[in-house]
Protein backbone atom coordinates (compact mmCIF):
# COMPACT_ATOMS: atom_id res chain seq x y z
CA UNK A 1 0.00 0.00 0.00
CA UNK A 2 2.66 2.42 0.37
CA UNK A 3 5.44 2.56 -2.16
CA UNK A 4 6.36 6.38 -2.06
CA UNK A 5 7.18 8.55 1.09
CA UNK A 6 7.51 12.41 0.96
CA UNK A 7 9.92 13.14 3.60
CA UNK A 8 9.65 17.12 5.18
CA UNK A 9 13.78 17.29 5.63
CA UNK A 10 14.69 20.75 7.57
CA UNK A 11 18.06 21.20 10.18
CA UNK A 12 15.32 20.48 13.17
CA UNK A 13 15.29 17.48 15.54
CA UNK A 14 11.92 16.71 14.67
CA UNK A 15 13.03 16.50 11.10
CA UNK A 16 15.96 14.28 11.98
CA UNK A 17 13.37 11.61 13.93
CA UNK A 18 10.98 12.14 10.47
CA UNK A 19 14.05 11.06 8.56
CA UNK A 20 14.77 7.67 10.40
CA UNK A 21 11.10 7.11 10.61
CA UNK A 22 10.59 7.50 7.11
CA UNK A 23 13.52 5.05 6.72
CA UNK A 24 11.91 2.40 8.73
CA UNK A 25 8.60 3.06 6.79
CA UNK A 26 10.57 2.64 3.56
CA UNK A 27 12.30 -0.54 4.50
CA UNK A 28 9.31 -2.30 5.51
CA UNK A 29 7.43 -1.71 2.50
CA UNK A 30 10.52 -1.60 0.18
CA UNK A 31 9.25 1.95 -0.87
CA UNK A 32 11.13 4.81 -2.02
CA UNK A 33 11.51 8.16 -0.51
CA UNK A 34 11.58 11.34 -1.91
CA UNK A 35 13.44 14.00 0.27
CA UNK A 36 12.09 17.56 0.06
CA UNK A 37 13.22 21.17 1.53
CA UNK A 38 11.76 23.85 0.85
CA UNK A 39 13.45 27.60 1.02
CA UNK A 40 10.93 29.49 2.11
CA UNK A 41 10.24 32.95 -0.03
CA UNK A 42 9.09 34.89 2.91
CA UNK A 43 12.24 34.91 5.30
CA UNK A 44 13.19 37.25 2.62
CA UNK A 45 10.63 39.48 4.31
CA UNK A 46 10.69 37.96 8.16
CA UNK A 47 14.19 39.00 9.92
CA UNK A 48 12.57 37.36 13.18
CA UNK A 49 13.85 33.95 11.43
CA UNK A 50 17.37 34.78 10.30
CA UNK A 51 19.72 32.42 10.74
CA UNK A 52 22.02 33.43 13.06
CA UNK A 53 24.76 30.77 12.24
CA UNK A 54 25.96 32.04 9.21
CA UNK A 55 28.03 35.21 9.34
CA UNK A 56 25.72 37.99 7.32
CA UNK A 57 26.25 40.64 9.66
CA UNK A 58 29.11 42.30 7.19
CA UNK A 59 26.56 41.90 4.55
CA UNK A 60 25.44 45.19 2.74
CA UNK A 61 21.80 45.64 3.39
CA UNK A 62 21.26 46.12 -0.37
CA UNK A 63 22.86 42.34 -0.69
CA UNK A 64 21.59 41.06 2.53
CA UNK A 65 18.24 39.23 0.84
CA UNK A 66 20.34 37.41 -2.11
CA UNK A 67 23.36 36.21 0.55
CA UNK A 68 20.86 35.30 3.21
CA UNK A 69 19.01 33.01 0.07
CA UNK A 70 22.24 31.18 -0.71
CA UNK A 71 23.18 30.86 2.95
CA UNK A 72 19.52 29.12 3.49
CA UNK A 73 20.28 26.51 0.04
CA UNK A 74 23.85 25.79 1.31
CA UNK A 75 22.47 24.62 4.81
CA UNK A 76 19.48 22.98 2.76
CA UNK A 77 21.94 20.62 0.43
CA UNK A 78 23.53 20.05 3.60
CA UNK A 79 20.34 18.70 5.02
CA UNK A 80 19.63 16.57 1.86
CA UNK A 81 22.66 15.25 1.57
CA UNK A 82 22.48 13.97 5.22
CA UNK A 83 19.76 12.38 4.43
CA UNK A 84 20.63 10.54 1.34
CA UNK A 85 23.62 9.66 3.14
CA UNK A 86 22.04 7.68 6.28
CA UNK A 87 19.48 6.12 4.62
CA UNK A 88 21.83 4.66 2.13
CA UNK A 89 23.34 2.74 4.96
CA UNK A 90 20.36 1.02 5.47
CA UNK A 91 20.01 0.22 2.13
CA UNK A 92 17.40 2.58 1.08
CA UNK A 93 17.47 4.93 -1.85
CA UNK A 94 16.73 8.56 -1.39
CA UNK A 95 15.42 11.03 -3.99
CA UNK A 96 16.64 14.10 -2.96
CA UNK A 97 14.69 17.66 -3.95
CA UNK A 98 15.25 21.59 -3.01
CA UNK A 99 12.37 23.48 -3.70
CA UNK A 100 11.58 26.93 -3.28
CA UNK A 101 8.19 28.69 -1.96
CA UNK A 102 5.91 28.33 1.00
CA UNK A 103 6.45 25.48 2.71
CA UNK A 104 3.45 24.08 4.06
CA UNK A 105 2.05 24.66 -0.01
CA UNK A 106 4.87 22.87 -1.69
CA UNK A 107 5.10 20.00 0.37
CA UNK A 108 1.29 19.11 -0.44
CA UNK A 109 1.56 19.78 -3.54
CA UNK A 110 4.03 17.28 -3.56
CA UNK A 111 2.53 14.79 -1.25
CA UNK A 112 -0.58 14.58 -3.44
CA UNK A 113 1.41 12.28 -5.86
CA UNK A 114 2.96 10.54 -3.08
CA UNK A 115 1.58 7.15 -0.77
CA UNK A 116 2.43 8.96 2.20
CA UNK A 117 3.57 12.39 3.88
CA UNK A 118 6.41 11.94 6.39
CA UNK A 119 6.78 15.33 8.84
CA UNK A 120 7.87 15.83 12.35
CA UNK A 121 5.75 17.98 14.82
CA UNK A 122 8.08 21.40 14.91
CA UNK A 123 10.52 22.79 12.50
CA UNK A 124 13.58 24.35 12.82
CA UNK A 125 11.84 27.51 13.82
CA UNK A 126 10.11 26.28 16.55
CA UNK A 127 11.69 27.93 19.21
CA UNK A 128 10.18 31.34 17.85
CA UNK A 129 6.56 29.88 17.90
CA UNK A 130 4.70 28.23 21.25
CA UNK A 131 1.79 26.44 19.31
CA UNK A 132 2.00 22.53 20.22
CA UNK A 133 2.43 22.15 16.58
CA UNK A 134 4.66 24.15 13.81
CA UNK A 135 2.63 26.13 11.03
CA UNK A 136 4.58 24.33 7.82
CA UNK A 137 3.15 21.06 9.67
CA UNK A 138 -0.04 22.56 10.22
CA UNK A 139 -0.18 23.75 6.56
CA UNK A 140 0.77 20.45 5.06
CA UNK A 141 -1.89 19.11 7.25
CA UNK A 142 -4.63 20.95 5.93
CA UNK A 143 -3.59 21.11 2.28
CA UNK A 144 -3.17 17.50 2.15
CA UNK A 145 -4.90 14.73 -0.30
CA UNK A 146 -2.42 11.99 0.97
CA UNK A 147 -2.14 10.60 4.76
CA UNK A 148 0.41 12.58 6.71
CA UNK A 149 2.58 11.20 9.14
CA UNK A 150 3.50 13.88 12.07
CA UNK A 151 6.19 12.34 13.79
CA UNK A 152 7.36 13.26 17.63
CA UNK A 153 11.23 13.92 19.45
CA UNK A 154 11.83 10.21 19.15
CA UNK A 155 11.48 6.89 16.22
CA UNK A 156 8.77 4.96 17.46
CA UNK A 157 8.69 1.30 16.34
CA UNK A 158 5.54 1.51 14.99
CA UNK A 159 3.72 -1.91 15.99
CA UNK A 160 0.73 -0.58 18.39
CA UNK A 161 -1.57 1.34 16.24
CA UNK A 162 -4.66 2.98 18.23
CA UNK A 163 -7.51 3.71 15.25
CA UNK A 164 -10.00 6.23 16.02
CA UNK A 165 -13.33 4.85 14.76
CA UNK A 166 -16.57 6.36 14.01
CA UNK A 167 -17.68 4.73 10.69
CA UNK A 168 -17.16 7.69 8.92
CA UNK A 169 -15.36 7.39 5.03
CA UNK A 170 -12.68 9.06 6.51
CA UNK A 171 -12.47 6.33 9.82
CA UNK A 172 -13.00 3.44 7.06
CA UNK A 173 -9.29 4.61 5.31
CA UNK A 174 -7.91 5.10 8.21
CA UNK A 175 -8.95 1.71 9.61
CA UNK A 176 -7.64 0.11 6.33
CA UNK A 177 -4.29 1.92 6.18
CA UNK A 178 -3.32 0.79 9.77
CA UNK A 179 -4.51 -2.61 9.07
CA UNK A 180 -2.19 -2.50 6.42
CA UNK A 181 0.93 -0.73 8.28
CA UNK A 182 0.35 -3.49 11.72
CA UNK A 183 0.32 -6.47 8.97
CA UNK A 184 3.53 -5.08 7.20
CA UNK A 185 5.10 -4.25 10.89
CA UNK A 186 4.22 -7.72 12.77
CA UNK A 187 2.12 -5.00 14.97
CA UNK A 188 -1.05 -4.93 16.72
CA UNK A 189 -4.10 -2.93 16.47
CA UNK A 190 -7.02 -1.21 18.94
CA UNK A 191 -9.86 0.43 17.87
CA UNK A 192 -11.38 2.90 19.46
CA UNK A 193 -14.75 4.60 19.83
CA UNK A 194 -16.00 6.89 21.68
CA UNK A 195 -18.86 9.95 21.79
CA UNK A 196 -21.64 8.01 20.66
CA UNK A 197 -24.82 6.26 22.49
CA UNK A 198 -23.87 2.32 23.67
CA UNK A 199 -25.61 0.61 21.17
CA UNK A 200 -24.03 2.71 18.44
CA UNK A 201 -20.46 2.44 19.36
CA UNK A 202 -21.43 -1.76 20.00
CA UNK A 203 -22.82 -1.63 16.08
CA UNK A 204 -19.26 0.71 15.07
CA UNK A 205 -17.11 -1.54 16.79
CA UNK A 206 -18.88 -4.70 14.56
CA UNK A 207 -18.44 -3.23 11.61
CA UNK A 208 -14.73 -2.93 12.19
CA UNK A 209 -14.32 -5.90 13.64
CA UNK A 210 -15.69 -7.47 10.62
CA UNK A 211 -13.69 -5.59 8.51
CA UNK A 212 -10.37 -7.13 10.43
CA UNK A 213 -11.44 -10.84 9.89
CA UNK A 214 -9.14 -10.95 7.16
CA UNK A 215 -5.96 -9.94 8.94
CA UNK A 216 -3.46 -12.22 11.15
CA UNK A 217 -3.77 -9.54 13.75
CA UNK A 218 -4.17 -9.27 17.69
CA UNK A 219 -6.42 -6.65 17.45
CA UNK A 220 -8.48 -5.39 21.13
CA UNK A 221 -12.03 -3.33 20.83
CA UNK A 222 -12.71 -0.60 22.95
CA UNK A 223 -15.67 1.90 23.37
CA UNK A 224 -15.24 4.47 25.17
CA UNK A 225 -17.47 6.51 27.17
CA UNK A 226 -17.14 10.62 26.83
CA UNK A 227 -15.98 12.61 23.83
CA UNK A 228 -12.53 11.94 21.59
CA UNK A 229 -11.01 14.59 22.95
CA UNK A 230 -11.16 13.84 26.45
CA UNK A 231 -10.88 9.92 26.75
CA UNK A 232 -8.92 8.94 24.07
CA UNK A 233 -5.92 10.75 25.71
CA UNK A 234 -6.31 9.60 29.13
CA UNK A 235 -7.09 5.38 27.49
CA UNK A 236 -3.43 5.71 25.98
CA UNK A 237 -2.21 6.49 29.15
CA UNK A 238 -3.62 3.23 30.25
CA UNK A 239 -3.28 1.55 27.03
CA UNK A 240 -0.45 3.01 25.05
CA UNK A 241 0.35 2.90 21.43
CA UNK A 242 3.27 3.70 19.14
CA UNK A 243 0.59 5.74 16.82
CA UNK A 244 -2.63 6.65 16.83
CA UNK A 245 -4.16 6.72 13.25
CA UNK A 246 -7.73 8.59 12.68
CA UNK A 247 -9.42 10.12 9.87
CA UNK A 248 -8.80 14.16 8.62
CA UNK A 249 -12.75 15.18 8.63
CA UNK A 250 -14.37 18.00 7.13
CA UNK A 251 -12.09 17.92 3.57
CA UNK A 252 -12.79 20.80 1.49
CA UNK A 253 -13.07 19.78 -2.15
CA UNK A 254 -12.30 23.75 -2.83
CA UNK A 255 -9.52 24.75 -0.65
CA UNK A 256 -8.26 21.72 1.16
CA UNK A 257 -7.90 23.34 4.36
CA UNK A 258 -10.65 22.15 7.08
CA UNK A 259 -9.93 19.90 9.61
CA UNK A 260 -12.21 17.87 12.09
CA UNK A 261 -12.04 19.82 15.56
CA UNK A 262 -11.69 16.15 17.19
CA UNK A 263 -8.56 15.25 14.43
CA UNK A 264 -7.65 19.17 15.40
CA UNK A 265 -7.27 18.82 18.72
CA UNK A 266 -5.56 15.22 18.90
CA UNK A 267 -3.05 15.85 16.53
CA UNK A 268 -1.68 19.21 18.37
CA UNK A 269 -1.44 17.29 22.24
CA UNK A 270 -1.08 13.43 21.89
CA UNK A 271 2.51 12.89 22.87
CA UNK A 272 2.55 10.29 20.29
CA UNK A 273 3.04 10.02 16.37
CA UNK A 274 -0.45 10.98 14.44
CA UNK A 275 -1.13 9.30 11.61
CA UNK A 276 -3.79 11.72 9.74
CA UNK A 277 -5.71 9.97 6.48
CA UNK A 278 -8.00 12.12 4.28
Amino acid sequence: MIKSILLAADASQHAVVARDQAIALAKAYGAKITAVNVLDVRLLEMPPYLDYAYPFETIPVSQFPVELLEGFRVKAERVLEDARLVAADQHVTVETRLEEGVPGEVLAELGDAADMIVIGKRGEHAKWGKDLLGSITEGVVRRATTPVLITELEVSPLRSFAVLYDGSHPANQALKLAADMATHRQGSLQVLTAGGKPEEIAQLQDDARQYLQAFSLPVAYRGLEGGPVQVVPEHLKEEPADVVVMGKKGHSILQRLILGSTAEHLMRVLPVPVLLVP
